[in-house]
């Protein structure tokens, strides 16, 4: 295993219940520029997108118990990616992050044409994450860019730490999502990625830049396209990539679509 740089983060105090399909596996937290930790980490994927909403529009976001307010937690860092890894119960997690989840997320990102992927680690974690050690990914900002990329970037984490590094990175979703593959870091990884396929070909096919609006905002928009406020609840539960596979996501977002409609 490879050695990586060591940063020192600011840990965000864990101090609510949040309502989380997923109970354990991989965790997930935004941290700054300077590497402070935005919100406690979760679970569920899905806040990720929220905590973008929020940062983008200047709104607090409040939704399942999980919260973030512009006025009072740290920005977001809006050059990359930066995302905090964490899975106190792997005893070998940092050989999945690094052999495992790092040349499978490279090789996709290859495919599309966008910067790789750094990772890092946590210099002194909190007691509970020593043995499995604490990482970060330092991903491109066009991972940020929609809903669904995110929701794409998210699920490949969860993905590649099971990946075998002999096999192709599309084999290895294939095989997750047949269920030959399983994974503990997604609880229903398989069924998510079934009714994602659509969205994720499409992304592989055409790339980002062509499908989503090139500016950010216009992806996360304070209103709706009818006029009305568009609540954080449509984003969390239906602006993710399976949303966007299965088409719902054309009423209020027909620029992601337009492609589809010239075949």
């Amino acid at each position: 295993m490879s050695q990586i740089k060591e940063r020192t983060v600011q840990w965000h105090p864990k101090t609510r219940t949040i309502s989380q399909v997923p109970s354990e596996g991989l965790e997930f937290a935004f941290l700054t520029e300077n590497y402070r930790q935005i919100h406690q980490l979760v679970w569920c994927k899905d806040f990720m997108q929220d905590a973008i909403y929020g940062h983008l529009n200047q709104k607090k976001v409040s939704i399942y118990g999980f919260r973030y307010d512009p006025e009072v937690d740290p920005p977001l860092y809006m050059n990359k990616t930066r995302i905090m890894l964490a899975n106190w119960k792997d005893a070998n997690f940092g050989t999945h992050v690094l052999d495992n989840l790092r040349p499978f997320l490279h090789a996709i990102e290859e495919q599309l044409k966008m910067a790789r992927t750094v990772f890092e680690k946590s210099a002194k974690p909190p007691a509970r994450y020593r043995k499995s050690g604490v990482y970060v990914v330092n991903g491109s900002k066009r991972w940020m860019k929609s809903p669904p990329m995110i929701s794409l970037y998210t699920l490949l984490l969860r993905i590649g730490m099971v990946h075998n590094p002999k096999d192709d990175p599309l084999e290895t979703i294939q095989k997750v999502k047949a269920g030959k593959t399983s994974s503990y870091y997604g609880t229903n990884d398989s069924g998510i990625l079934e009714s994602s396929d659509a969205g994720l070909s499409r992304i592989l096919e055409h790339g980002d830049r062509k499908l989503f609006h090139r500016e950010m905002e216009k992806n996360y928009p304070p209103t709706a396209k009818s006029g009305h406020k568009f609540s954080v609840f449509t984003l969390h539960d239906g602006c993710g990539l399976s949303a966007f596979s299965r088409g719902n996501t054309k009423n209020e977002f027909p620029h992601w679509h337009r492609l589809e409609e010239k075949r």
